[in-house]
């Protein structure tokens, strides 16, 4: 591969950039949620239902904007990411009401949306195959990276300026991120066609047989019409959405609890369970990684989803053990395995994504299985918090995530038995 094709480093910072800005709104707010409630004069509940219309309105837009991210040009999709969260944010300090912040998180939604897909596409593009486990675990770990910045920069920023100055600036990082992705994005081949060709096009450094078994789907085809859409994508990828729904609703059930959890049940002062959060956030950044190369190397991915599965089940296990004997090396071995199994799992899902989607409809696929991680980070917390408010325990929501990964494992069985080589996907 001559240096002239291959992908620049600052491409992959642009995606690391998008990904990570995409929750950015979330992470500020939860970072600086005991102060916006006071200041805003806001509930609980409804500082909650700050972070559900996000992921709500996410998931909603998610197949619509994925099926756009095929029809429009990388670059204007990479800036209406940051265009969108910067509008956001602007939106949230243009009057200290609840209602502005509702406004910021209908808006900071569809920008969420559009990140999956617009990077997939990228990586779909201009990433040598044998790269793209690799590029992938680093794209998907931008989520992570965002929840780091939050958690060193907002507390401290926020003490000082309130949530006006929290928000300025993540306007002033979100400005200098959107101009370097449009400057990296404009030199890249193709980057000026309304579309660019995306799957069909042969590996700079990899011989055109090592492309084809990472395609599930059917050859290429003459692209279809909007309406066509999801319709047209195979069994893989449908199952691999469904597989991301059931991983989000257990991963945003662990990750929107663990910290009450410590707090509540082995008696953790805020500062330390607070500092588990960032801890499971480091951690994730490795397993994404870790896994992210592992995927480069298969061409499947059902294996390991039903591995990271039972790291979840295992994750609930722990999790019931330390309510009932209040042990905090249990709590910790539970959020061990959630963070290097579950966690991880988004950048499995999105490996397999890219291989299994037809060509031309990477965007869609990536939407349609966004839209069922959004759905899930929306109902994941609603699951553990119903448990709570019914029985006074967690114990009943932590088995609802068990069976919630029961089910994804089972789905990943038959993902298995769908996607195995020498069978065409519908």
């Amino acid at each position: 591969m001559t240096k002239a094709n291959r992908a620049p480093g600052t491409l992959l910072l642009v995606l690391v950039a998008a990904m990570g800005a995409g929750p950015l709104l979330n992470f500020a707010l939860a970072a600086l949620s005991s102060q916006v409630t006071a200041d805003y004069g806001i509930t609980e509940g409804q500082y909650g239902f700050i972070i559900t219309t996000v992921f709500l309105l996410a998931g909603i837009s998610s197949v619509l904007l994925g099926d756009l991210a095929d029809r429009i040009p990388v670059r204007v999709q990479i800036a209406l990411i940051f265009g969108l969260l910067i509008a956001g944010f602007l939106v949230s300090i243009t009057a200290p009401t609840y209602a502005a912040l509702v406004a910021a998180a209908v808006i900071a939604g569809p920008a969420q949306a559009f990140a999956n897909p617009a990077t997939n596409r990228i990586i779909a593009a201009h990433v040598p195959l044998a790269k793209r486990g690799a590029w992938m675990g680093w794209k998907q770990s931008g989520v992570q990276f965002g929840l780091l910045f939050a958690g060193v920069t907002v507390p401290f920023v926020g003490g000082l300026a309130g949530w006006t100055g929290v928000a300025l600036m993540c306007v002033c990082l979100l400005g200098v991120l959107l101009v370097l992705g449009w400057l990296v994005i404009s030199r890249l081949p193709g980057s000026r066609d309304t579309r660019e060709t995306v799957g069909t096009e042969p590996e700079a450094d990899s011989p055109p047989a090592e492309t084809a078994p990472a395609e599930s789907g059917p050859g290429p085809a003459p692209e279809t019409g909007p309406a066509s859409g999801a319709s047209k994508l195979s069994l893989a990828v449908w199952l691999l959405a469904i597989c991301s729904f059931l991983n989000a609703v257990g991963t945003q059930g662990v990750n929107a609890y663990a910290s009450l959890f410590a707090v509540q049940t082995v008696d953790y002062p805020i500062e330390l369970a607070g500092t588990m959060l960032a801890i499971i956030g480091v951690l994730g950044i490795v397993a994404r990684n870790v896994w992210g190369r592992i995927a480069g190397r298969l061409s499947r991915p059902a294996a390991l989803i039903q591995v990271m599965s039972l790291g979840g089940i295992l994750t609930a296990g722990g999790l019931i053990a330390t309510e009932h004997t209040h042990l905090e090396a249990l709590m910790w071995v539970g959020v061990a395995l959630h963070a290097f199994f579950p966690l991880a799992a988004n950048v499995v899902i999105n490996s397999g994504v890219v291989a299994a989607a037809p060509p031309g409809r990477i965007g869609v696929a990536s939407g349609l299985v966004a839209a069922g991680m959004n759905l899930g980070f929306a109902a994941g917390p609603a699951v553990v918090g119903l448990g709570i408010d019914l029985t006074g325990a967690y114990t009943p929501g932590w088995i609802a995530l068990a069976v919630v990964y029961l089910l994804c494992f089972g789905v990943a069985v038959v993902l298995g038995r769908v996607d195995r080589p020498g069978r065409d996907a519908d």
